[in-house]
Parts: structure tokens; C-alpha cells; sequence
């Protein structure tokens, strides 16, 4: 199997066998990527947990979020090394 880097949509690597044939199977090679966190590792975390347990609307989460980013004191954004 042989892989055309960024030959599809969206970062998404077609098979150049399979597009040698006509038929057409995209692979997104970050698809391994979405199932592999822990899901109660993440939540533990997450720093704003305990703001947002009684929320029930979104514009409930977005301002709770909003106001932690406002307190909370963060390191200067640099540029991603590419």
C-alpha cells in the first residue's frame, strides 16, 4: 500500500493503488489520533471542571470558560516550529 501525502481534501492521503484502479479509499492518517486520549485522564485535567458542572446551556459553558481564561495567567504564545 502506498500513500500520496496530501493528495486529498483536508490533509486526508489517498491510496495511489487504489486510485491507479478508479476506485477511491481516503485515509486521514490523524484518524488514530481521535480515540487516542483517556477520557477521564483528560477530564482530571481539565481546570475549569468544577465552573462548568451546573451549566445546562452553552452560552452558559462559553462565559464560565471565558471568565477562567480572564483569571488564569498564561505562557506567551509562540510559533509552532515547522
Amino acid at each position: 500500500m502506498t500513500y500520496r501525502s496530501g493528495s486529498g481534501p483536508a490533509g486526508v492521503a489517498v491510496l495511489v493503488d487504489q486510485e491507479r484502479d478508479g476506485s477511491l479509499s481516503a485515509e486521514n492518517p490523524l484518524m488514530s489520533l481521535y480515540f487516542a486520549f483517556d477520557l477521564p485522564g483528560l477530564a482530571a485535567r481539565c481546570l475549569y471542571l468544577d465552573r462548568i458542572e451546573d451549566t445546562h446551556l452553552m452560552r452558559q459553558v462559553h462565559s464560565r470558560i471565558a471568565e477562567f481564561r480572564e483569571a488564569t495567567v498564561t505562557r506567551p504564545p509562540r510559533r509552532f516550529p515547522h
